[in-house]
């Protein structure tokens, strides 16, 4: 009986693993599409001129698709037991390109390049690519910066990923403790499920540095 007990709680704790973690694969992949839309659809609210209220409906649609090939990156790490680090840049790409249209006052930038020969395990993968995912879109979102850059550098078989802006910046232990910080806390929660070195660098006005080790 107690074995029988002891495999039920087991089960129970993994389906809130399980819980959780689609939670924040949902919130990490989704928000940032989700509030391309809403940006959208606020300017088409606003314009008055057909052509461009054309090109806003045809931002739409893009971003509509965009969610799909989103859902369906969520299961994209469960299909290999392990990714190269350059699958998880690619991905990384992929996300990012989609707004270089839908913000057109932000400059977006992606340089260096991923370790040849870098095999994760596919949740690491994941949290990896979520992570930098999550960032983008609070820069976005939050910071209100007009550049966001991704960097890549590889130095002593570690791969140093940085995405910063130029953004408003924040207090990082008071944002933390608010409702709006939850992800910062999917990103540090990722990041130490992983065994990914993690830091954060903000201060108000100056912008926002993450850094990313693996």
């Amino acid at each position: 009986k107690y074995e029988k007990k002891l495999l039920q709680l087991e089960h129970e704790h993994e389906i809130k693993l399980e819980r959780e973690r689609i939670s924040r694969d949902l919130h990490d992949s989704l928000d940032a599409y989700a509030n391309a839309v809403l940006y959208k659809t606020e300017q088409l609210e606003k314009e008055k001129t057909e052509n461009k209220k054309t090109e806003l409906i045809g931002d739409l649609r893009f971003a509509s698709k965009d969610i799909i090939t989103s859902l369906r990156e969520t299961v994209w790490a469960l299909k290999k037991e392990s990714y190269t680090a350059e699958d998880c840049l690619l991905r990384i790409r992929n996300f990012v390109q989609p707004f270089t249209r839908y913000y057109e006052p932000i400059q977006f930038r992606i340089t260096g390049e991923a370790p040849p020969d870098m095999i994760l395990h596919y949740t690491k993968a994941l949290n990896l690519v979520r992570i930098v995912q999550e960032a983008v879109s609070n820069s976005i979102k939050h910071a209100h910066a007009t550049e966001i850059s991704i960097t890549c550098t590889i130095d002593e078989e570690k791969w140093k990923i940085t995405i910063a802006d130029n953004g408003k910046g924040f207090n990082y232990l008071s944002a933390r403790k608010e409702e709006q910080g939850n992800g910062l806390i999917n990103m540090e929660q990722r990041a130490q499920a992983s065994g990914i070195n993690y830091s954060i660098a903000s201060n108000v006005n100056e912008g926002t540095t993450i850094t990313l080790i693996v």
